[in-house]
């Protein structure tokens, strides 16, 4: 089925000329403060990391003070660099490559090994990052109009569809545009009255699987921008909170984006740190981050990919973009199959 996605094989050539070039600038730069190095890089889609090794009396101290240099030797403004401690005489710097890639879905299912679980994208040293639904459970999003959650939703869609494993998938859109595409192989529910009704019918499924212990069919909901929903009727809170915590003990996930994380309606289903992989694209402040990813968040937090956080760093990931072309050749493809 991988023939249907759209495939660009990425070159990185233009990136690795680059890095020979930055080598060259910064063990020149270097060399004139008496610092005698060993510099190696490894050149990744998005991103290179440089890792500098000295073994003369110069310290890591003596490294920060060359900040504006190094920069300079790099191309990059001073304030986007960040000098990584690694020992006394050994420092890491990870550099944005100028040629950037767009990933594809059929790069990133390529890169993939494993089948069990659903790979979202690529960290920024190209391992592939999975969602786990037997571990993670759920899927809550954050970020401001525009920025890319449909994109993600249509990555887990397609991604779920491929597998062809009979997972139902149902759709909720109270804006009504984004996935009318997918109603031959899904359940599309698109104005906010049907959206909300259906909440309500999840949860009465819910009820009735446990007290059936049929369960034995895998439910995911996608409901794409919650907090509208959540405006025209606050009831519909307590059945996604209550599906969060427990839907899973009848096979049925969410996968929800939104945003807003600050209003306090939204809090009450967004506040969670357990049974849910919490994705953050670009937010309007700090306050938001540190609310959605339960950590101060230090670093830069740019527009480019997705965030989630570990117990130690901010892990950035590059998605693919999908194309409608892609998701009506799946979609088609599949009927086809299903109708035979």
């Amino acid at each position: 089925m991988l023939e249907l996605l759209n495939n660009r094989p990425f070159d990185n050539e233009r990136n690795i000329l680059n890095a020979d070039l930055f080598v060259n600038n910064l063990k020149h730069t270097l060399r004139g403060f008496k610092f005698n190095t060993k510099i190696n890089y490894e050149v990744y889609r998005n991103i290179t990391i440089y890792t500098i090794t000295w073994n003369d009396d110069k310290t890591y101290e003596d490294i920060l003070e060359l900040k504006k240099e190094i920069a300079v030797s790099l191309g990059i403004n001073t304030i986007d660099l960040h000098i990584e401690k690694i020992t006394d005489q050994q420092v890491r710097i990870k550099v944005l490559n100028m040629k950037q890639s767009t990933l594809t879905l059929r790069e990133l299912l390529e890169e993939a090994k494993d089948n069990k679980n659903i790979p979202i994208g690529l960290d920024d040293e190209d391992n592939v990052i999975y969602f786990d639904i037997d571990k993670d459970k759920n899927i809550l999003t954050a970020g401001v109009t525009g920025i890319g959650k449909t994109n993600l939703f249509n990555d887990i869609i397609l991604n779920i569809l491929l597998k062809e494993d009979n997972t139902k998938i149902i759709l909720l859109d109270s804006l009504g545009v984004n996935y009318n595409d997918y109603d031959k192989l899904c359940k599309v529910v698109n104005d906010n009255d049907s959206v909300i009704k259906e909440i309500h019918n999840i949860r009465r499924e819910f009820e009735e699987r446990i007290k059936s212990g049929n369960k034995n069919d895998k439910i995911v909901i996608f409901i794409d921008e919650i907090y509208d929903i959540i405006k025209q009727e606050p009831s519909v809170k307590d059945d996604i909170n209550y599906l969060l915590e427990l839907g899973h003990t009848a096979n049925i996930h969410l996968i929800i984006s939104t945003d807003s994380v600050l209003d306090e309606d939204i809090n009450y289903i967004f506040d969670k740190d357990e049974d849910v992989l919490k994705l953050s694209f670009y937010l309007t402040s700090k306050q938001e981050y540190n609310k959605f990813l339960d950590k101060a968040i230090k670093e830069k937090v740019g527009r480019d990919g997705i965030y989630f956080s570990t117990k130690d760093k901010l892990v950035r990931v590059s998605i693919p973009l999908v194309e409608d072309i892609e998701i009506k050749r799946v979609v088609d493809a599949l009927t086809n199959k299903k109708d035979k």
